[in-house]
């Protein structure tokens, strides 16, 4: 009886953990996105380009449990005007915030944050807070690059 009691909580538990484990990896940072959008994952990569290139880095800060981060990938990010507006003067980096690879002179404590960069002293030109769709983010894009 007893031992019936401690699987059935065993189960549970395992039940839990599994749901947690396909959540979290289901909202992770998407390789395929940083692939398909040929984004930079490190700053200091991203700053060496951006240098050479004479452009400025827009970086996006995200985190793995931030769904609003997976729909800003994917319903403004990657659509090709907006891509290519980014492209022109910018070079894009996506960074987790909980990764060794956030820059920790720059802060974010809401996600997804876009954080415009000058390359050449590295400092924040302007930041952008929370999601946005594709109308909004190009009205920002045109304002920075004015």
């Amino acid at each position: 009886m007893q031992e019936c009691k401690v699987r059935k909580k065993m189960k549970r538990v395992l039940f839990i953990i599994c749901i947690t484990l396909f959540l979290t990896n289901a909202n992770a940072i998407s390789p395929d996105f940083i692939k398909k959008m040929s984004y930079e994952t490190e700053y200091e990569k991203a700053l060496s380009k951006a240098k050479k290139e004479n452009k400025n880095i827009m970086m996006v800060v995200s985190q793995q449990s931030c769904p609003w981060c997976r729909k800003m990938e994917k319903q403004t990010l990657e659509k090709k005007p907006i891509d290519k507006l980014i492209k022109k003067s910018f070079i894009p980096l996506l960074v987790d915030k909980d990764s060794n690879s956030f820059p920790k002179k720059f802060e974010a404590k809401l996600f997804p944050t876009t954080i415009f960069i000058d390359a050449k002293n590295e400092t924040e030109i302007t930041k952008v807070l929370g999601y946005k769709d594709k109308i909004e983010f190009k009205a920002i894009l045109e304002e920075v690059t004015k």
